[in-house]
């Protein structure tokens, strides 16, 4: 599925529950998109985080078949909301350099795993990610 030639000025973009089918690329949406929701269609395939419109403030990605590893570690700065959940991500994911805006990130129902050392100012729900240990940071850590 092409998302690109999407008007400038587009700070908006909900596709969800529609049943598009296949992979996505968002490395083309628009500088000033705030809000991005595909979520509970049928997309697939790796799905890259570090092209992100620098603007987005939530990204609903949950209910698709997205798969492989997560990066996180080039998120916008001004993002506060991340839902990842029933997808098949698997893998380990870093949230040290999770921008201080985030605070809420849902990743159930995955295959991650490892120890994931969350930071407190996050609400994380991780629920169906049987191989994946929670570890807060203290907030002498952060900085």
């Amino acid at each position: 599925m092409v998302v690109d030639g999407l008007p400038a000025t587009m700070k908006d973009l909900r596709l969800s529950n529609n049943q598009f089918i296949g992979e996505i690329s968002l490395e083309s949406l628009p500088e000033r998109l705030q809000y991005l929701d595909i979520a509970n269609n049928q997309l697939s395939g790796a799905i890259c985080l570090t092209s992100l419109p620098p603007a987005l403030i939530q990204l609903f990605l949950e209910g698709n078949h997205f798969e492989g590893s997560l990066d996180l570690t080039q998120l916008p700065t001004t993002l506060q909301s991340i839902q990842l959940c029933d997808n098949i991500f698997s893998g380990t994911i870093d949230l040290g350099h999770l921008p201080p805006t985030v605070s809420h990130l849902s990743a159930s129902n995955n295959n991650l795993s490892g120890t994931l050392r969350v930071p407190p100012s996050v609400q994380f729900t991780r629920e169906g990610n049987t191989k994946l240990t929670l570890e807060f940071m203290p907030e002498k850590e952060l900085f």
